[in-house]
């Protein structure tokens, strides 16, 4: 096919249209990216607090079937208030404490729960139980 004079057939892209191309598609694969690790770290965070959740409901229900009596009296002085527990390959310091509160034989139980290597805690679960001595 003839082109009239003084006319040029395009053909491809120009460097620009590449360049620009290239950094949009960059600029979408790292925000891929980022997202996704995003939510991998998240996963690993939620999954650590569930444990740390569940530990902490392990002793808090220990301590209340000690107050409604349920178990026998000598596991009841057996219970230490600290330990490291090991839950989905994840092992876990807890500390528990036992404050009065206000009424009689009322207490306030709090177990916190955290990373057997780390200082900050991925739960901390209380409840308040009438002990009766």
């Amino acid at each position: 096919m003839n082109t009239p004079a003084g006319s040029r057939a395009v053909a491809g892209f120009t460097l620009i249209e590449v360049a620009v191309a290239l950094s949009i598609i960059g600029w979408v694969m790292g925000s891929a990216l980022y997202l996704v690790q995003q939510y991998a770290d998240e996963r690993v965070r939620l999954r650590e607090q569930f444990y740390s959740a569940q530990v902490s409901w392990n002793h808090l229900v220990e301590h209340y079937q000690d107050a409604e009596e349920w178990t026998e009296k000598n596991r009841k002085s057996k219970r230490s208030v600290k330990g490291v527990d090991t839950q989905g390959g994840y092992d876990l310091r807890w500390e528990l404490e036992v404050k009065e509160a206000m009424g009689s034989d009322l207490y306030r139980y709090e177990v916190e729960v955290g990373l057997h290597n780390s200082d900050r805690n991925r739960a901390a679960l209380f409840v308040y139980l009438v002990v009766k001595n």
